[in-house]
């Protein structure tokens, strides 16, 4: 076996992700989910390590319920692909930089798994595969576009779980235009359903209907992929709009309604009525986002709902701001 490297800091930075929709919840030819997304800049998880005497440090202030996900992320590693490394080779000491948000819908608890997988693996000369790390930090269980993300960036389709998959299938990766902005809508005062009561939602929510499963898939092959690779945003945020509103009627009664926070709601509401089209929650929310052609329409409507923003008491905890595609993947750096 390899020794690990010695005397080097090595670093992992890996973007946020959104999640624009799922193909086919309906499953009825086999697979499960398939998912819908892109990488972003508006946020990064990013993680060095130095070798240590086997304890855990952070440089930002971390909840005790963050510390103790990391925590269980290092030991998830070396009980399944470290499971061979000595007690002794294992002296790690994790430097948070920074972290997603969690539970907003950006892919918060992906990254962060897979980046501690990625830089243990590098620090023990362990060459695995994002969907081999994905498996086994337990990741992967529905959507695919986090895993996918982390490699190359871009924007992604997956086709979800079949009856031996270990993570989501690839079908489609291709580069956002880097013209197109995406103007970024956070509310502070709520967080996306997650963890059991996730689970639970899967659970009780009715099957989805297969003609909806259906229009999205058609949607996407025959608009939304067309349109992105054409960089034609009209069509593009067409498709993405009618796939939003068919997952999210299907989802509302998990989430009170097409959108998880009622102040973003409203807020995309007059994006409507703007004539905007290209409108999304991400995930369970209760970020969501508005696609736009280039720079200057989004400090336009980032002005026009800052306006109605700081005029409106219930809407004080939305955070606004400009977001681009990632076309790159996580970036890994070695210094002496």
């Amino acid at each position: 076996m390899a020794s690990p490297v010695r005397q080097q800091i090595i670093s992992v930075q890996a973007p946020a992700r959104l999640h624009l929709g799922f193909l086919d919840l309906n499953g009825g030819l086999g697979r499960h989910f398939g998912s819908i997304g892109l990488a972003i800049d508006s946020h990064f998880t990013h993680i060095s390590l130095t070798e240590n005497d086997n304890h855990f440090l952070a440089e930002t202030q971390l909840s005790d319920s963050v510390q103790n996900k990391i925590n269980k992320l290092i030991g998830q590693f070396y009980l399944t692909l470290g499971k061979d490394i000595p007690i002794d080779l294992r002296r790690v000491r994790l430097h948070v930089h920074s972290l997603i948000p969690e539970h907003a819908g950006l892919g918060s608890g992906t990254q962060l798994a897979l980046v501690i997988g990625r830089i243990l693996a590098t620090y023990h000369q362990r060459d695995y595969t994002t969907p081999r790390i994905a498996q086994a930090m337990d990741r992967g269980k529905r959507s695919g576009i986090g895993i996918n993300t982390f490699d190359r960036g871009g924007f992604v389709v997956d086709a979800g779980l079949g009856v031996n998959s270990p993570t989501p299938v690839k079908l489609f990766q291709h580069d956002f235009p880097s013209q197109w902005r995406l103007v970024m809508l956070m509310d502070k005062n709520h967080q996306g359903i997650h963890g059991q009561t996730e689970i639970q939602a899967f659970q009780q929510l009715p099957a989805f209907p297969l003609l909806h499963s259906q229009k999205i898939c058609h949607l996407t092959l025959m608009q939304l992929l067309p349109a992105l690779i054409e960089q034609n945003i009209e069509l593009f945020g067409s498709a993405v709009s009618e796939i939003q509103t068919l997952i999210g009627q299907h989802f509302a009664p998990a989430q009170g309604g097409q959108y998880t926070s009622k102040a973003i709601a409203k807020l995309i509401q007059h994006c409507q009525s703007l004539g905007f089209s290209g409108m999304a929650q991400s995930s369970w929310g209760p970020t969501s986002c508005v696609f736009t052609e280039n720079q200057s329409q989004a400090d336009r409507l980032i002005a026009e709902l800052r306006g109605m923003i700081n005029s409106d008491s219930q809407l004080q905890n939305i955070e606004l701001l400009s977001a681009t595609g990632v076309n790159q993947g996580a970036a890994i750096t070695i210094d002496d």
